[in-house]
């Protein structure tokens, strides 16, 4: 079976968060290692139906040694499909499907790379891991997150994970921060608005001013470039001729090094009290609704650097481009919660295509990376 064809069946198999489960994606990725002679394949749930599967090729030494992450989980399907969200159509050199770039398809690279490690006969000098994780389009990235747990992934473990890179290295990532802020005001009628407090309109003295307060921030990272806050749901108000006395936004801030979680905390703090300061009754407050997700990055001296980069040469005879992401991935929850300097991005398919509506992942692409995976393996540990 073939890269692509991989990618299709894994694409046939509805694996959608948080409308479905990973439970069908992950009996049959277990299925496929364990017909791979060699592969010693562990499968255990993280949440019930909801499976982390890993395939190992065990090494000379128990060293920490390197592991490939690829998420089972997609995205809810959505409406408007051209192509059938799971049917693994081939159009127009496109692999249509849910997931198929985001990240079947780098499920599949790497399940292949480690096929083709296990094919070559010889033992690595340390383990080689493909993880296949639940839940990295949730919340809490719960797949991952037990690797961790579970001691299968460490800081010094080198980690790629198969995001939608378009075949480059991504070395960065923005910090991922979702806050939820709530005004509270005074209910009056709309005639006399004197005898209320609109919470509405101190929500958006609240918005304008973060808005400005980030723009503002004298950060603009190499890679990474600045930080931005994003407004992705407001909810507010009874009725047109009454002042509202409550609402509630939920605000998306992207950090660059050397932000932290607790800055962008106190700014939040500096920017609700000073307009609550200035608007007579308002109260504001916030929280934090999602897990710590700070800026991380890659060690530049990582040997996972050298070793996808000189074997994207070998495959390809050109260079691989170094850049950056913008969003959050298993392997930057990794390199969180551990520390871990040896942790990056590379995959076939783009991240503007992730989550939309007849996503596509070329084959072309699919081929390249599943061959980067194999000698960046082969550079890296045997």
């Amino acid at each position: 079976m073939s890269v692509t064809e991989l990618t299709q069946a894994l694409v046939r198999i509805p694996s959608e968060n948080p409308t479905g489960s990973e439970e069908k994606i992950g009996e049959f990725v277990a299925g496929w290692l364990k017909s791979v002679p060699g592969v010693e394949v562990i499968t255990y749930e993280v949440r019930p139906g909801r499976p982390n599967v890993i395939g190992v090729l065990r090494g000379e030494t128990r060293e920490p040694g390197l592991a490939y992450l690829g998420h089972m989980d997609t995205v809810p399907r959505g409406e408007g499909w051209v192509h059938g969200p799971f049917d693994g159509t081939i159009d127009g050199g496109k692999l249509y499907g849910r997931g198929s770039t985001d990240m079947k398809g780098g499920l599949a690279a790497i399940l292949v790379a480690l096929k083709n490690a296990a094919a070559s006969g010889r033992r690595p000098r340390k383990d080689f891991l493909v993880c296949a994780t639940m839940d990295e389009e949730g919340t809490d990235m719960l797949g991952a997150v037990d690797l961790v747990k579970q001691g299968y992934v460490g800081r010094e473990t080198m980690v790629v994970a198969t995001e939608p890179t378009g075949l480059e290295l991504l070395t960065a990532h923005k910090g991922v921060i979702w806050y939820e802020i709530v005004t509270r005001g005074k209910n009056a009628h709309a005639g006399n608005p004197q005898h209320g407090v609109d919470a509405i309109h101190g929500m958006a003295k609240v918005l304008a001013a973060l808005k400005d307060r980030v723009a503002a921030l004298p950060y603009d990272h190499p890679i990474l470039g600045r930080p931005s806050v994003t407004y992705g749901k407001i909810e507010g108000g009874e009725k047109t001729n009454v002042v509202s006395d409550r609402c509630r936004v939920e605000v998306d801030m992207r950090l660059v090094p050397p932000m932290t979680i607790p800055s962008s905390a106190d700014l939040l703090r500096q920017v609700t009290s000073e307009v609550t300061a200035g608007f007579p009754g308002l109260r504001a407050e916030f929280r934090q609704i999602n897990i710590d997700r700070p800026p991380v990055e890659t060690d530049p001296a990582s040997p996972v650097i050298d070793g996808c980069k000189s074997a994207f040469a070998a495959v390809t005879g050109t260079k691989m481009k170094v850049a950056g992401f913008p969003a959050y991935t298993d392997a930057a929850i990794i390199s969180a919660i551990t520390g871990n300097p040896h942790c990056a991005l590379f995959g076939p398919g783009r991240l503007e295509q992730a989550h939309t509506i007849d996503e596509f992942v070329s084959p072309a692409e699919l081929e390249t990376a599943a061959a980067v995976l194999t000698e960046a393996a082969r550079r890296l540990i045997f």
